[in-house]
C-alpha cells in the first residue's frame, strides 16, 4: 500500500504535511499522499478550545481514522497533541525545530510596550491570556478563534488592535512580513512544544515506520520530551496557561516552565538543567516543583 498522511486542512496544516511528505519522500523514495480530515477544532469556531479539551480537539478525529486503517501517517503541530491517551499510535520523530517564539501582529505597528490602555488584544491561549494580563492589565482582552488567515483579517479589519501568533506557523506560510515584534521567550514564554512538529505513526505499520524514523532530530526531541513531562505532571493539555521551554546545548538540557494565574495577577516559576539524555526526567523534576510552589492552585477549574 502507498504511504498515506493524514492531515488536518488549514493552509498551516496542509503546508507542515506537504513538507513532510517531501522529506519522506526524500528519504524514502515514495512521496506519501494526504489525506484531509476535518477536525472539531476546525468545524467548530466559536467554542473555547478548553471546553472540549483543548489539544484534543485538533486530533481526536485523525487519531480514529489512522487507527482504522485509512492512513499510517498523521503530522501534528506538537503542541496540539494530548500527553498521554494515544493507544495503538506512536510518536515516532520529531524533526528539527522552528522558531519557538511568539509573535505580536498589530494593526497599528505598535511593540505590545507600546500599545495604548485599552487596546483590544485577542487570543484564544489561556497561556497568552494570563502572561498578556500579567504584564500589559491595562490592555483589554478578548476572545478569538480561527486558523492564522483569520487572525490576520480580524486585526486588518479593525475588529481587534492585535493578536498573537506563533513565529513557527508563519515562518512556515511565507508570512513573516505581518510581523510586529517577535516576543523574548524569556517573558513571554512559549507553549510546551511549539515550533516543533510531530510524526505518528499506527503501530505496525512497519513501512511507515522505516521512513519516519530517519526525520528524527534527536535535541529537538529531547526539548518537547522535558517540555511535555512539565505539562503532564500540571494535568495536561495546551488549555493550560503554563508557558515550558528547553534549549538543549551539547548534551545538556535547560529548562523554563512558569505557570501564571488566569487573571496575571500571580506566577510561580520554575528552572532546571539536566542531561540530554535524562529529559522527561528534567521534566518530571521541574513540574514537581511547580506543584509544591502551590502551580495547582493557580490553574482554572
Amino acid at each position: 500500500m502507498a504511504l498515506r498522511i493524514g492531515s488536518r486542512g488549514s493552509a498551516l496544516a496542509l503546508a507542515q504535511s506537504r513538507m513532510m511528505a517531501a522529506e519522506i519522500g526524500r528519504v524514502s523514495g515514495k512521496v506519501p499522499e494526504i489525506i484531509v480530515v476535518k477536525t472539531i477544532g476546525d468545524t467548530d469556531q466559536t467554542t473555547r478550545l478548553a471546553s472540549f479539551g483543548g489539544a484534543g480537539a485538533f486530533t481526536m478525529q485523525i487519531d480514529v481514522r489512522q487507527r482504522e486503517g485509512e492512513f499510517d501517517i498523521s503530522v501534528h503541530s506538537l503542541k496540539d497533541l494530548p500527553t498521554q491517551g494515544r493507544e495503538g499510535l506512536l510518536l515516532i520523530a520529531v524533526p528539527e525545530r522552528a522558531p519557538v517564539e511568539d509573535c505580536l501582529i498589530s494593526r497599528s505597528g505598535l511593540t505590545l510596550a507600546e500599545l495604548p490602555a485599552g487596546a483590544v488584544v485577542g487570543t484564544g491561549s489561556e497561556r497568552r491570556r494570563a502572561q498578556l494580563r500579567r504584564s500589559r492589565p491595562d490592555l483589554k482582552v478578548t476572545g478569538i478563534r480561527g486558523n492564522v488567515g483569520t487572525r490576520l483579517r480580524k486585526v486588518h479589519d479593525g475588529e481587534i488592535d492585535a493578536t498573537f501568533l506563533a513565529r513557527a506557523g508563519l515562518v512556515r506560510l511565507g508570512l513573516t512580513d505581518a510581523i510586529t515584534e517577535v516576543l523574548d521567550p524569556e517573558t513571554f514564554v512559549p507553549a510546551a512544544a511549539q515550533g516543533a512538529l510531530a510524526l505518528v505513526v499506527r503501530e505496525g505499520a512497519e513501512a511507515a515506520l522505516a521512513a519516519v524514523r530517519a526525520l528524527d532530530h534527536g535535541p529537538t526531541h529531547a526539548e518537547v520530551d522535558a517540555e511535555r513531562a512539565v505539562l503532564s505532571m500540571l494535568g495536561g493539555g495546551c488549555h493550560l496557561p503554563m508557558g515550558v521551554l528547553a534549549r538543549a546545548d551539547g548534551d545538556r538540557l535547560t529548562l523554563h516552565a512558569r505557570v501564571v494565574a488566569p487573571d496575571g495577577k500571580r506566577m510561580v516559576e520554575e528552572r532546571g538543567t539536566g542531561a540530554l539524555s535524562e529529559a522527561a526526567a528534567l521534566g518530571v523534576d521541574v513540574g514537581e516543583r511547580l506543584v509544591a510552589g502551590g502551580a495547582r492552585e493557580l490553574l482554572p477549574a
